[in-house]
């Protein structure tokens, strides 16, 4: 059997990676026009509506570079909500991003730097000064609850284009509370307890820089240098899919597998789901979403590179790490079938391709695609030949 050609990946306009997108897979996006609703259909992706506005206007990413964004079409046949909160979280503010660092490591965002601001999203929300880890004593000072004003920066961080006005940051963290004084002054400590967190030696009455009041929304708009993983996460994976468009797998692969290193886990984890699930419509939600996709896309990319090189130990491995983050995700599951049969673990396949059955039927209500019950068929008959 012979392994699937490398195909590469494709990141539509509107902010989803088309290879694992659950509207395209499942035959559930209007605007694919798939004539085969169970397929992936390459050719019918290319007839996208929006990809072909993209084209038109010479535009990479809806969200970030169209004037017109959030436009009649794109409501019409994509999620874009979700895919306008994950670029406003990814999109930095001008002048603040630093270069991806050399290594995915992030001790070394900050050499040269003793007191460079780290930021660890992806995963166990976590904050350094430095090589020094911020702790539940150093956010409040005794004065402030710790939870509120990590949810307070985790907010601000996925409103970085925007910002948000007082009175939406008092909705969020304080939704019970009807005294407005009392409110006011919950968030003002608050941000006073955020500031010191992040710059212990600032002085009363003077300027963070950090944490910016402008034209009446607060914003996280650093002067200084700093380091968010979820951003260097965003663009290894950007400058893995550039390399693969221009003919240079083997670099892509690198960068792919310097993103999968960032990914610690689920966006925000450790922030306490009252302030992420809330009147806000799970603001969390859709940019955690958006960056398991990006994942899933770098994950599949490098099991399926190590299955065309023969690496079936690695593939598998890549591909367990894309169940893990996605249980019913077909095409691991493929892959995982095809590396199976391909090392003569015949039984094993079968029992494989039981639990990608399980997991489609529990978690999507539906069987296996037209592709995967064809490999089926042949793994069945490589059993009875055996």
């Amino acid at each position: 059997m012979q392994p699937e050609p490398l195909k590469s990946v494709k990141m539509g306009p509107c902010g989803i990676s088309c290879t694992i997108c659950r509207f395209c897979i499942h035959g559930q996006c209007e605007c694919r026009l798939m004539a085969s609703p169970s397929l992936f259909d390459r050719a019918a992706c290319d007839q996208c509506p929006v990809e072909q506005c993209a084209a038109t206007r010479q535009i990479t990413f809806c969200a970030r570079d169209c004037p017109d964004f959030p436009c009649t079409l794109l409501e019409r046949t994509v999620p874009y909500r979700w895919a306008r909160l994950a670029a406003e979280s990814t999109s930095a503010a001008p002048g603040a991003m630093i270069p991806v660092p050399v290594s995915p490591d992030p001790q070394e965002a900050s050499q040269g730097d003793e007191g460079a601001l780290r930021i660890l999203c992806l995963g166990e929300f976590r904050v350094f000064r430095g090589d020094v880890e911020l702790k539940d004593s150093d956010w409040g000072h005794g004065k402030g609850p710790t939870k509120k004003i990590k949810a307070l920066l985790a907010f601000l961080l996925c409103r970085r284009t925007r910002g948000a006005r007082k009175e939406t940051l008092i909705d969020l963290l304080w939704p019970q509370q009807t005294d407005p004084k009392r409110a006011n002054s919950n968030f003002h400590l608050a941000l006073f307890c955020l500031r010191r967190a992040l710059e212990p030696d600032l002085e009363p009455g003077t300027d963070s820089s950090y944490i910016k009041h402008r034209d009446g929304r607060y914003r996280f708009a650093p002067q200084g240098p700093y380091w968010i993983d979820a951003d260097a996460f965003v663009q290894y994976t950007d400058r893995a899919q550039a390399l693969e468009q221009n003919g240079d797998p083997v670099s892509a692969v690198e960068c792919w597998a310097r993103a999968t290193d960032l990914y610690g886990g689920r966006f925000m984890a450790g922030i306490d789901s009252r302030y992420t699930c809330s009147n806000y419509n799970d603001w969390c939600a859709p940019v955690c979403y958006h960056y398991e996709q990006l994942f899933l896309t770098a994950t599949m990319s490098l099991a399926r590179r190590h299955r065309a090189l023969g690496h079936h130990a690695r593939a598998i491995e890549r591909a367990r790490e894309a169940l893990r983050v996605e249980p019913s995700l077909e095409t691991a599951h493929r892959l995982l079938i095809q590396c199976l049969m391909e090392k003569g673990q015949l039984d094993h396949a079968l029992g494989q391709y039981r639990v990608c059955e399980a997991e489609l039927a529990f978690r999507q209500d539906r069987a296996p695609s037209i592709r995967t019950d064809l490999l089926f068929q042949e793994l069945v008959a490589s059993i009875q030949a055996a």
